[in-house]
């Protein structure tokens, strides 16, 4: 192996691929051999190629390399498949068969960091200092409480331009007008496009830049995703008759939704469902199957606005929507009166009725009444409809309505639980561990392998639930004599769980937007894989947006924030609960399932991680 003279290497823009990882990578990392340079993820591959560079150089079999085994490939070996473009040779027919099974994953990069040990010992030691701390710095539940009251808030509607710009009905129209227009190109791109992932705008636009870019929007923004989305805005259009302004009359039936329906668990139904599609059919590489999902939801919406009153699909069965709902617990925006004691004195009641300037409020929310973020769809109907301008939009602390005593229920319990558990599973399942333990129960059991995932996903969301229902007994005794039940442990300790999985789910995603967002930038110059190039940049490839060791440590700090907030609120519930001694006794299982899933965590993130658009 050649040093690498300044002279000798041409530093060109754009990416190569990793011989080592076959991953695509900018140009920070490059060695020299017999006068060609190659570019590295991290120092890990550069090390093992200098190494070692003959063996990763020669032609070899891809199912062997996942194994550590370099096979070298003749020339005349005609065992061969063709993915993304690209022909790939192999040493047996058997492993061309285990190839074309699951070719994504044999592309797969690993986040090399500090030894294992080390940074798990110390996530857990800063995960109980911290604990340590909330203790020591919250005496009682009065200061906790007079704490949480005394939170800030920044009035946004005061900017006077604003608060017209958002009062104006041609704005949300605009806004929805422009998503709907996105949703149709994904919706025509997945059916008539080239079904190759790399080729077809609709998976990546979908799966990596909408899905993954949501969770960091409602970090910020709340329930602002509502306020545009197509789903609403094309059924709203259909059934209202109208583009804008208060809906006069309808074309829909106008029912109540019956008591029994008055939940989420439609919500939480679809959420698992779609859980399963995406991962068992691998939507996320279908373009035409991320079409006729898209559509699905589309057609659900439409059918509850034609059946039942208001916004029934917002409110009881978008998956998405209630999603981003219990997430916005955490946000640091919110919808509020100005002043409580002025809607006391209101006798009309627009912003829950509507009138001719605003609709009534589509998740029949009485502003003064609003403790919490969950179910407002932050449609601003309120701030046209209110005839004393005495409704707020605000900023605020994040985690300000989980560390606030707020409306619990137990259906919300129950999504907050399986978001962390789903979450994990999710990214469980891009790993080579779940792959080879699909294939290890397949030969084992001779069932296919849907039924074999389906059992695995099964099994892996309801042993979860079991052991935190364990722990929460556990927490019950501890807690000793109290007026609260183990019902009301069971649902209140759950809303702690949410920060863990939102930032969980933000280190998982920004992985597929930091890595695969900018291949966004060609797929807009030809997003049907029809050989166009309408912006001239349809050949361009581009490096990542962060390479390895950066993205790993942004990775580990949001693991480490989200866990230490769930502490936070954690003990603020126990607080609420207890006297201060026996509420600390109450938190000891919860601290010790937060810092095991802080380790399962991080051990998941490190893992060799397949990316949703492996090889294009």
């Amino acid at each position: 192996m050649d040093a690498v003279p300044e002279h000798a290497v041409t530093v060109v823009a754009g990416a190569s691929v990793d011989p080592v990882c076959q991953m695509e990578v900018g140009d920070d990392l490059v060695a020299m051999h017999e006068g060609t340079a190659y570019y590295f993820c991290s120092e890990m591959c550069e090390e093992l190629f200098v190494e070692m560079p003959d063996d990763y150089l020669v032609t070899v079999c891809l199912v062997c390399k996942s194994e550590d085994v370099f096979t070298p490939i003749e020339s005349e070996n005609t065992i061969s498949s063709t993915w993304q473009d690209n022909t790939y040779h192999f040493c047996t027919e058997d492993h061309r068969t285990a190839f074309i099974a699951d070719p994504a994953g044999y592309f797969l990069h690993t986040m090399w960091g500090i030894p294992a040990w080390l940074y798990y010992s110390s996530i857990a030691f800063i995960l109980i200092l911290s604990f340590g701390i909330f203790e020591w710095f919250t005496p009682n539940s009065e200061q906790h409480t007079k704490n949480s009251v005394m939170q800030s808030r920044l009035r946004i509607l005061e900017v006077a331009w604003i608060e017209k710009v958002l009062q104006h009905n041609a704005t949300r129209f605009l806004i929805r007008l422009a998503f709907v227009i996105i949703f149709v190109l994904v919706i025509a791109a997945g059916l008539f496009g080239s079904q190759l992932a790399a080729n077809n705008i609709a998976p990546l636009l979908t799966w990596t830049i909408w899905w993954g870019g949501l969770i960091l929007v409602i970090l910020y923004a709340g329930t602002i995703w509502c306020y545009l989305c197509p789903w609403d805005a094309i059924a709203d259009w259909i059934e209202g008759m109208r583009f804008w302004g208060a809906k006069k009359e309808g074309l829909g039936l106008g029912l109540k939704v019956p008591k029994r329906w008055q939940n989420i668990w439609p919500a939480i139904i679809l959420f698992i469902l779609l859980t399963w599609l995406e991962l068992g059919f691998s939507v996320t590489m279908n373009p035409r199957m991320t079409a006729w999902l898209a559509l699905g939801i589309t057609a659900l919406a439409i059918i509850c606005a034609f059946i039942f009153e208001k916004k029934a699909f917002c409110r009881y069965a978008c998956p998405v929507g209630r999603i981003i709902g219990i997430y916005s617990l955490f946000a640091p925006t919110e919808v509020r009166a100005k002043d409580p004691e002025v809607c006391r004195g209101c006798r009309t009641q627009s912003c829950f009725k509507g009138n001719t300037q605003g609709e009534a409020c589509p998740t029949s929310l009485y502003i003064p009444a609003i403790g919490e973020n969950t179910n407002c769809l932050t449609c601003m109907e309120c701030t046209k409809s209110c005839e004393v301008n005495n409704v707020a939009l605000n900023t605020r602390p994040w985690g300000t309505d989980l560390s606030n005593e707020h409306r619990v229920r137990h259906d919300e319990a129950w999504l907050a639980l399986l978001l962390l558990v789903l979450a994990a599973f999710h990214g469980l399942t891009m790993t080579g561990i779940w792959r080879d333990m699909l294939s290890g129960l397949q030969e084992r059991t001779g069932f296919s392998h849907m039924i074999v995932f389906s059992g695995a996903m099964l099994v892996l969301m309801v042993v979860p639930c079991l052991l935190y229902a364990i722990l929460v007994g556990f927490s019950f005794q501890l807690g000793g004599a109290s007026t609260f039940t183990y019902r009301d442990y069971f649902i209140r300790y759950s809303y702690a769980l949410l920060p863990i999985a939102l930032f969980y789910h933000l280190a998982h995603n920004c992985e597929h937007l930091l890595m695969e967002g900018q291949k966004i930038i060609p797929l807009l110059s030809d997003p049907f894989g029809w050989e166009w190039n309408l912006f001239g940049m349809a050949n361009e490839t581009l490096a990542p947006l962060i390479n390895i060791k950066t993205l790993w440590f942004v990775q580990v700090t949001l693991v480490v924030v989200g866990h230490i907030y769930s502490l936070w609120v954690a003990q603020g519930i126990a607080l609420r609960m207890f006297p201060q001694g026996r509420s600390l006794r109450s938190q000891l299982p919860m601290l010790i399932a937060m810092i095991l899933f802080s380790l399962l965590s991080l051990w998941l993130l490190k893992q060799p991680m397949e990316m949703r658009s492996s090889a294009m």
